[in-house]
């Protein structure tokens, strides 16, 4: 019984799309083009700093930033650590020792905060917009809206098919739990495969092109303009505070 209920959480965690907003009040007014400057800019910035003291302060202010939502923070920290999990395990056995792997999962979680905060609080109606207000290629914006609208179209399939499963063999051993899981999304996947060569038959008659008309409108003010230029000098000055400060100290090794 304890096993078919941690499978179950393990599909659901891999599966759900929490649809709760990341929003930081000192954010909330700002551009949809400036967010996504910014937060494009701050990820830069901690993708190349080196120093674990900087990293691990970013990594406060992002937690400190998101903690009214800390238990799904956490939850999608945790999802991306399992990555960081398997670099711990095959770096040093290919002779990089442990300080690579702590490098590099300090920088990945730094970044995916800051890209908690800046973007993913923005949700799809403003994001895809501010993309084509930015002259990213309008298929890719078409790409990021249709899968963002699939993925849940099969989450909901999914858990649909896993209730119904249950509800005709609630009791399932080990292995016949893990067949009936394969199937389950082979089927999926096949639906959705059908499934999208209907809609995309049904689009074309209408006169679909590829790409979808987005009229939102954004209206850039002066405090958009101040925040940009902060979210700039704050990673002008992690590259400096990274190249210049720290000379001789300990964490120095992981460079």
């Amino acid at each position: 019984m304890f096993f078919n209920v941690f499978k179950f959480n393990v599909f659901k965690l891999i599966f759900k799309l929490n649809r709760r907003k990341f929003q930081h009040d000192l954010l909330r007014p700002l551009d949809p083009r400036c967010r996504l400057a910014a937060g494009f800019a701050v990820i830069l910035a901690a993708a190349s700093v080196t120093n674990p003291l900087l990293l691990s302060g970013l990594i406060i202010a992002g937690a400190l930033a998101l903690a009214r939502d800390i238990k799904t923070v956490l939850t999608r920290l945790g999802a991306v650590n399992v990555f960081c999990a398997m670099l711990f395990i095959t770096m040093p056995l290919s002779g990089y020792g442990v300080e690579a792997p702590v490098r590099y999962t300090l920088r990945i979680n730094a970044a995916a905060l800051i890209f908690m905060l800046f973007v993913v609080s923005l949700g799809i109606a403003d994001l895809a917009p501010a993309l084509t207000k930015l002259r990213v290629n309008p298929k890719l914006v078409s790409l990021l809206i249709l899968t963002y609208r699939y993925l849940f179209l099969m989450h909901d399939r999914v858990f649909r098919s896993i209730l119904a499963m249950r509800l005709r063999r609630p009791r399932l051993t080990t292995r016949a739990a893990w067949r009936s899981y394969t199937a389950l999304f082979a089927s999926a996947f096949v639906s959705a495969f059908f499934r999208s060569r209907k809609i995309n038959r049904a689009a074309q008659a209408r006169g679909f092109d590829g790409v979808f008309p987005l009229t939102r409108t954004f209206n850039w003010k002066l405090r958009d303009t101040a925040a940009l230029i902060l979210a700039f000098a704050v990673s002008i000055l992690l590259i400096y505070l990274d190249k210049n400060l720290g000379q001789g100290l300990p964490w120095r090794i992981y460079r």
